[in-house]
């Protein structure tokens, strides 16, 4: 992945799925996402999906599913017409960001217990521990901060 632009949509989804990949979720899900980033109409059908992106009925049935449970997409109907649509759902990546962040809140509440439960004991080296709370503690303010201020960016 150079500097160069991308000379067709395909090329993008490519590149978004792989690393999406890379973040532990199946390549589907990425390309999945990557086409609803970029396609016309931002709505995409079953066979859009499949067609589009060359993967089978069941992947889309079933990592659809997951997206939508997730809340990264929304399912939706067209005037007249019997298919159903997918698209993604407004403000789902900054919904991401924010359980990411909630996550990480809850491991360093987690190693702070765990920092508890070993300070007494002069056998546990707690150092590894100690820089794991750290680390979360570290990664969970600055992740609120930044998505703070990315929403007072939005508003302005």
């Amino acid at each position: 992945m150079g500097s160069a632009d991308y000379s067709n949509k395909t090329e993008f989804v490519d590149d978004f799925s792989l690393k999406i990949e890379e973040l532990g979720h199946p390549r589907i899900y990425g390309q999945i996402l990557g086409w609803l980033l970029i396609c016309d109409p931002p709505h995409q059908s079953f066979s859009d999906l499949m067609e589009n992106l060359h993967i089978s009925k069941a992947s889309v049935s079933n990592t659809t599913r997951i997206l939508i449970e997730r809340g990264l997409i929304k399912k939706l109907r067209v005037k007249r017409e019997r298919q159903i649509y997918f698209q993604l759902k407004e403000g789902s990546l900054m919904e991401f960001m924010e359980k990411q962040m909630k996550l990480t809140l809850d491991l360093e509440t987690i190693t702070a217990k765990g920092l508890k439960l070993v300070q007494h004991d002069e056998s546990t080296d707690d150092e590894r521990l100690k820089k794991a709370n750290d680390f979360h503690r570290f990664l969970a303010e600055q992740t609120e901060d930044l998505i703070k201020k990315y929403k007072e960016s939005q508003d302005s």
